[in-house]
């Protein structure tokens, strides 16, 4: 994700860390196998506490800034932990626009 509001969220609330698919027998491939991840597969999204516990289910084959944002919340909640107004309302908004938001003009007198 190349959203400046994502990646300011990963980097101040999250550890955000990468782990490389097509490797054998290094760390990599040792933390694919502890989450049963197949090798050369897409790439995932996963939000772990600080023992490695999933917070929320993994976030695959959607890359969107409305579900990875919306993940991001999610675990926020499942962590117990206070969501920033900003990631919430970019979330809500990035959800609505996915969904298709139409607009209406009342006039009043």
């Amino acid at each position: 994700m190349t959203h400046p509001l994502v990646i300011e969220a990963a980097e101040t609330l999250f550890v955000p860390i990468a782990v490389y698919n097509n490797t054998e027998g290094d760390e990599d491939a040792k933390v694919l196998a502890r989450y049963e991840e197949p090798a050369w597969n897409y790439q995932v999204v996963r939000v772990v506490d600080a023992n490695g516990a999933d917070l929320i289910p993994r976030v695959a084959e959607d890359w969107t800034k409305a579900a990875v944002s919306g993940a991001m919340v999610k675990s926020l909640v499942a962590a117990k932990q206070e969501i920033p107004r900003w990631l919430s309302l970019f979330a809500a908004e990035e959800q609505a626009l996915q969904r298709g938001v139409e607009s209406a003009i009342f006039g009043m007198s």
